[in-house]
């Protein structure tokens, strides 16, 4: 039995009317009935690993698997904080914690987007949010505490105590200000 020439074709340049090998009525294969092609698997494609990815600080490339920013030398790793309605999202990295309160010198990162309405019941000097280089979040009240109180998912913490914090959680400033925390990790 004579097969007519088998021809190759990339499939993403071809047509629906363009199938891999010519088959006539009648021709017989080893794998399939009359007029059928044999089957066709792709073969197994890895997704190329990305090479870099844009520091969250400095927006320099840092390459995958790096844990530190070759320019800035901020950690890959830092925390994100997302306020009501994308009125706030901050990123923070390791090291020294992020302060959060409506002081404009002892809270600069979040002073004025707590300004007016949004930061009702929000101290002036309320609380602290860190990022520890094992990877830990931890909020911290005020040691001379606050009015309105420090929440992590709706439990309060008491003033001057260190409350762990995990990816998703949402805490509070007072009892009209909130915030979900999100651990980034890039590669991971």
């Amino acid at each position: 039995m004579t097969e007519g020439p088998r021809r190759h074709v990339d499939k993403s340049l071809a047509q629906d009317d363009d199938v891999l090998p010519d088959f006539d009525e009648g021709d017989e294969d080893e794998e399939g009935g009359p007029g059928e092609p044999p089957p066709w698997q792709e073969p197994p494609h890895a997704p190329e690993p990305p090479r870099s990815h844009p520091c969250w600080s400095c927006a320099a490339a840092v390459p995958a698997g790096s844990p530190a920013c070759p320019e800035c030398q901020e950690s890959a790793r830092h925390l994100r904080l997302l306020g009501p309605g994308a009125s706030i999202d901050l990123r923070h990295g390791e090291g020294p914690p992020l302060r959060l309160g409506r002081h404009p010198v002892w809270a600069t990162a979040v002073a004025g987007a707590l300004s007016g309405d949004r930061g009702q019941g929000v101290s002036r000097r309320h609380a602290e949010l860190q990022l520890t280089p094992d990877g830990t979040m931890w909020l911290t009240e005020c040691a001379h505490g606050t009015l309105n109180g420090t929440y992590v998912n709706d439990e309060r913490i008491p003033p001057g105590t260190r409350a762990p914090v995990h990816d998703g959680d949402v805490i509070g400033l007072g009892r009209n200000c909130a915030f979900t925390v999100l651990l980034v990790e890039p590669g991971a």
